[in-house]
């Protein structure tokens, strides 16, 4: 590998990932909202697709706030149960 190459992949910011998002969705729905929540197939495939819809505006957004885009989705995912 090029020095460069070492250098600019070294400097990428880490990547979100759906299981980070995933987590943190289910913390703070359960943890911080105190919302019982059933994990039926329903749910967890909501869930699911909600974390990678996190995880990929938080990845192509810089200037964005994480936690603010997951709590943004998981208050729309408990106004919508």
């Amino acid at each position: 590998m090029h020095r460069s190459q070492i250098h600019s992949s070294y400097m990428q910011k880490p990547r979100f990932t759906r299981d980070k998002a995933l987590s943190f969705l289910l913390t703070y729905i359960v943890i911080e909202q105190s919302t019982e929540l059933k994990l039926n197939q329903l749910n967890l495939f909501t869930l699911s697709n909600l974390a990678q819809q996190a995880a990929d505006i938080i990845n192509s957004d810089d200037d964005v706030i994480p936690h603010e885009v997951i709590e943004n989705l998981a208050d729309d995912f408990l106004d919508n149960r």
